[in-house]
């Protein structure tokens, strides 16, 4: 499983994944709070002022969810974080 950190565009408040990537991905899309909730608690708090989502998802969907955020005005940048 990987966590993705989206940093959303200056003056964004969310961003949307295709009903399609969802449904075959079974990607999570999740605030910081929501995602140390369900036990991803070493996660980087958001910078001061910006808009954060995190998005779980097997590793091997993974390029699936970065190609969709790339393409994405709403996403400033991403990083992929492997989770064991």
């Amino acid at each position: 499983m990987v966590i993705i950190e989206v940093h959303l565009a200056p003056g964004k408040k969310s961003f949307e994944l295709s009903e399609e990537i969802i449904a075959e991905t079974k990607a999570q899309v999740m605030t910081h709070a929501e995602a140390a909730g369900v036990g991803f608690e070493g996660l980087p708090p958001p910078p001061a002022g910006r808009e954060v989502r995190y998005v779980a998802v097997r590793d091997t969907d993974s390029r699936w969810i970065l190609n969709s955020l790339e393409a994405n005005p709403d996403v400033g940048s991403f990083k992929m974080h492997n989770v064991d």
